[in-house]
């Protein structure tokens, strides 16, 4: 990896509030297996995980604080607002800092930025966040005949992961071969995956901003496929790219500031704009179709209990 491995306020502003262990470690477990060995995924559930269960289903993926209590708290806010009974999932990408608290036997965690990018945990398995992403759209998938059957929202560098794994993951291919459809909602990101080399702003030292996360250098072993090629992937999906018009504060807590990110823009709201225009402009010239929605929240910051509530997003999240 080439992110730090510890706090450094140059990678992203008050970068050491990510280092402080998780409050609570997630009650329910989800099997992990891969040719690297298997172990478990920590969760938050709004019921039991063990059971079929016939549908819909929500993902909702932490920021870099890894609290998925809360944010299953808040989504499960926006589901009764929402009128929705959906099966609402946590996962928890816990990390190296968290073993200070004691983890659980068997249970994954991965570097502060590894698990945002689909890198190998730490232990006790080296499987890659984006295969514990695969593993959990298998064991919680319903019965198909939803529109959609799941949803996968992050917020913050949740929504990291999702831009990245809507562009990458395996897993939602396989739910397609059974007739599931899988919807991605990238809420409020520091960063996104650029699919070319190209940047909206000029940075003074521009040597990694196409490294991993940012772009396909250096990309981990679970990227099976280039940027045009992932492109056309991410194309195929459905993607909507969520920003709080609020969140546009250059000092903003966990803002990534490396010269990498700043390529992308100034603020969150800034880069989101720029990321939603170089995916259109990349599909235009590929003559892709590119149906992904961009919503601007008024009146709404980078919180995920805000954007979950508001009323747009509870459409496109529940139905």
């Amino acid at each position: 990896m080439s992110e730090t491995s510890g706090p450094d306020g140059a990678f992203a502003i008050g970068n050491d509030e990510q280092y402080r262990p998780v409050q609570a470690v997630g009650d329910q477990r989800v099997p992990v297996s891969g040719p690297e060995g298997a172990a478990l995924l920590a969760c938050h559930a709004a019921r039991p995980l063990g059971d079929f269960y016939w549908g819909p289903v929500v993902v909702v993926v932490h920021g870099a604080l890894r609290d998925s209590d809360r944010y299953l708290a808040s989504a499960q806010h926006a589901a009764r607002l929402a009128g929705s009974d959906a099966l609402i999932v946590a996962p928890q990408f816990l990390a190296d800092p968290d073993r200070a608290a004691g983890l659980p036997e068997g249970v994954l965690y991965w570097e502060i930025e590894g698990w945002k990018g689909g890198y190998p945990a730490l232990g006790p398995a080296a499987l890659s966040s984006f295969a514990a992403m695969d593993n959990l759209l298998a064991h919680v998938a319903p019965a198909p005949g939803h529109d959609p059957d799941v949803v996968v929202f992050g917020n913050s560098a949740g929504g990291q992961f999702v831009n990245r794994y809507a562009a990458v993951g395996r897993g939602p291919s396989a739910l397609g071969s059974r007739g599931l459809r899988v919807r991605f909602v990238v809420s409020n990101p520091s960063t996104y995956l650029y699919f070319d080399r190209d940047r909206p702003v000029p940075v003074p030292d521009g040597a990694h901003v196409n490294d991993w996360r940012y772009g396909f250098d250096g990309a981990p072993g679970y990227v099976d496929a280039d940027a045009r090629r992932s492109l056309e992937r991410y194309l195929g999906r459905d993607v909507t790219i969520v920003l709080g018009a609020l969140d546009n504060d250059g000092g903003s807590l966990l803002l990534e500031v490396s010269p990498a990110a700043m390529a992308q823009g100034a603020n969150r709201f800034d880069r989101g704009v720029r990321y939603d225009q170089h995916v259109r402009a990349l599909a235009r010239a590929a003559g892709l179709p590119a149906r992904h929605r961009l919503i601007q929240l008024a009146g709404v910051g980078h919180t995920a209990g805000d954007v979950l509530a508001a009323a747009a997003v509870r459409e496109i999240v529940f139905g």
